[in-house]
């Protein structure tokens, strides 16, 4: 199970898909993630720093959460199946015990987003903000570039999971002509892939060459 940070939100020119993009905190392997628009719009406002008017509905639950005694502990995704991805959300209650609550990987990023920002600074320790743009200028204070931002609940992918979605990218990227962004050269995060896997992942497969034509619609620190 290996911890991700949330690299961007983008939303494909070619079809409008919106798709939630995290990255390996110790590497350069992704893991993109086809999401609703509703879902998206949730997880950009944080990533934004856009306050609502009112509540939005992965506030209310994590309001709900926290008025009955409980903590997300983490998020996990856990698994993929027919193109499809799984989550928990694992909570602390009241009481110390644990339970896991099935839900899809963009309702748990959403809760999760909406934690607050941890950022460990020069004295080792973790440095935590509501605003992610305030967590953003005090990494840049500390000698960081921002990409030590990551989530006060901590979001992780299963080994499996990375394993088969995962993608690695590449140190040479080719400008694309659709595009202003590069074209990422896939390559298999791990060798031995049956064809009976390959066309379980077809869709997402056709969905990775849509990446030269996919524009950010909200990064840590950016806004539109």
């Amino acid at each position: 199970m290996q911890e991700m940070l949330i690299d961007s939100i983008r939303v494909s020119l070619m079809n409008y898909q919106r798709v939630v993009i995290l990255k390996e905190r110790e590497s350069d392997r992704y893991l993109p993630i086809r999401i609703g628009s509703p879902e998206a719009d949730a997880i950009a406002l944080k990533l934004q720093d856009v306050a609502a008017a009112r509540p939005l509905t992965h506030d209310l639950l994590g309001a709900v959460i926290s008025a009955l005694g409980a903590t997300i502990r983490h998020i996990v995704v856990c698994d993929l199946e027919n193109d499809t991805f799984y989550a928990r959300l694992v909570l602390t209650l009241a009481d110390g015990s644990h339970k896991e609550i099935d839900c899809r990987p963009s309702d748990a990023i959403a809760v999760a987003v909406r934690g607050g920002q941890l950022v460990q600074g020069k004295d080792g320790e973790d440095h935590w903000f509501s605003s992610l743009q305030e967590a953003d200028e005090f990494s840049k204070e500390q000698g960081g570039d921002g990409s030590d931002v990551r989530s006060k609940v901590p979001i992780y992918v299963e080994d499996r999971v990375l394993e088969r979605a995962g993608v690695v990218v590449d140190g040479n990227v080719e400008e694309s002509s659709e595009a202003s962004q590069p074209r990422r050269r896939q390559r298999p995060a791990q060798q031995g892939v049956t064809e009976e896997e390959m066309e379980k992942l077809s869709a997402f497969s056709e969905f990775l060459e849509d990446l030269p034509g996919l524009e950010d619609l909200g990064k840590p620190g950016e806004t539109q």
